[in-house]
C-alpha cells in the first residue's frame, strides 16, 4: 500500500479561504470522477500550506492516474482557475510506502 501526498504553499495568507475552496472543489471532483477517497487539510501553524493525500495499491496505478489527469480537461480547468493562489516553486509531491 502506498500514500501519495501533494502539498503547496498559498501565496498570501489572505488567499487561504480561496485555496480551501479550491481544495474542496478539486477533491470533490477527483473523488467522484476517479473514486480516490482523497482527503485534504491545511497546516495550522507557521505555513499557509494545503495538503492532499490518498492511498493506492500500486505505484503503477498512481502513474496511470497521473497520465489520465493530464488528459482530463475538467481537472485542468480547475487547476487553471487557481493558478494565482500558489507560491511559485512550492509544489511538492511525496510517495510513501506504507508498511502497516
Amino acid at each position: 500500500m502506498y500514500r501519495f501526498e501533494r502539498k503547496i504553499t498559498v501565496k498570501n495568507v489572505a488567499d487561504m479561504p480561496a485555496a480551501m475552496q479550491f481544495a474542496t472543489d478539486v477533491t470533490t471532483y477527483l473523488n467522484k470522477r476517479y473514486d480516490l477517497h482523497m482527503r485534504f487539510g491545511a497546516e495550522g501553524f507557521d505555513k499557509s500550506r494545503v495538503h492532499w493525500f490518498y492511498d493506492f495499491d500500486s505505484a503503477d496505478k498512481s502513474a496511470e492516474l497521473g497520465t489520465t489527469l493530464l488528459q482530463d480537461q475538467e481537472y485542468i480547468a480547475l487547476l487553471n482557475k487557481a493558478k494565482g493562489l500558489w507560491l511559485d516553486g512550492s509544489l511538492e509531491d511525496t510517495f510513501v510506502n506504507l508498511v502497516n
